[in-house]
């Protein structure tokens, strides 16, 4: 699965940007591996939350998720602070853009 530099193997969880080999923590994976699945679409807080965490995790809480969701981008986006591949979607959650592009 490819989206603007970013290439995703969903089957063996390798991720290149540019053509480089990209290193991810298990949950980084994990919520790439999501975003990736539901590409375009928006998945919420909670989805997310579930779905790298569990139903029993006491780690309900946004912040956790935020955290992981900076750690991500220091790694895949240009500028972190203004995210071209990782967009928020204020109060609902996060998603991953479909054809997104990088200035150089």
């Amino acid at each position: 699965m490819q989206t603007g530099p970013l290439t995703i193997d969903l089957v063996s969880r390798t991720v290149t940007l540019n053509g480089q080999h990209i290193t991810l923590t298990r949950k980084e994976c994990m919520l790439l591996h999501l975003l990736a699945s539901h590409l375009g679409l928006v998945m919420t807080h909670n989805q997310l939350i579930k779905d790298i965490w569990g139903n029993s995790s006491p780690f309900n809480n946004v912040q956790y998720l935020r955290t992981l969701v900076r750690k991500l981008r220091q790694k895949l986006e240009v500028d972190p602070h203004q995210p071209k591949l990782l967009i928020s979607e204020s109060g609902v959650g996060y998603r991953l853009e479909r054809h997104a592009h990088h200035d150089t």
